[in-house]
């Protein structure tokens, strides 16, 4: 008895999942390109000498519109609880997966950095966008994130490398 519920639950859920999946499509239709390049996941992890249990995520999203904007939607924890951080990025016009560029640019809403604070429990989120020129459509390059301290810049969190490319 147990055996046949088990595999009806199964069933079930599985249904379930695919007729998620199919109502779901069309919400994520307007979001860019499939590829990687064009929509990135960035995990932040500690520097040497910064927080033991810090990470961060960066969603860096571009829709699929007339625009060459940006989102990032960004999310850290285990920071001190109550400051404040600034999210930064690097860029390096060579694709090789080094990411050398030294040219960091405090993000936020446009060309207005905003800081990310922490909640009680060193825990912070932020909505930042980015316009980029639409003279940049198809340019790809290298970038890379990190955290700092807004006081004292500090590096906190930093991202690996990854590639992006320019896209409406």
């Amino acid at each position: 008895m147990n055996v046949v519920r088990s595999r009806g639950t199964t069933t079930g859920l599985v249904a379930a999942i695919a007729a998620l999946t199919v109502l779901t499509a069309p919400a994520l239709a307007g979001w860019g390109p499939a590829t990687p390049n064009f929509n990135l996941e960035a995990q932040l992890r500690p520097v040497a000498g910064g927080p033991d249990n810090g990470f961060g995520l960066v969603k860096f999203r571009q829709p699929k519109d007339a625009a060459t904007t940006v989102l990032l939607d960004v999310w850290v924890r285990d920071l001190v609880p109550t400051k404040t951080y600034y999210l930064e990025r690097a860029t390096d016009p060579t694709v090789d997966d080094t990411c050398t560029g030294t040219n960091w640019l405090k993000l936020g809403q446009g060309l207005n950095p905003q800081a990310i604070t922490m909640d009680d429990r060193g825990t912070g989120r932020a909505d930042l966008f980015r316009d980029l020129p639409a003279s940049l459509l198809g340019t790809e390059f290298d970038i890379r994130f990190r955290v700092t301290d807004a006081v004292t810049s500090a590096v906190l969190l930093e991202s690996a490398c990854y590639q992006f490319t320019v896209s409406q």
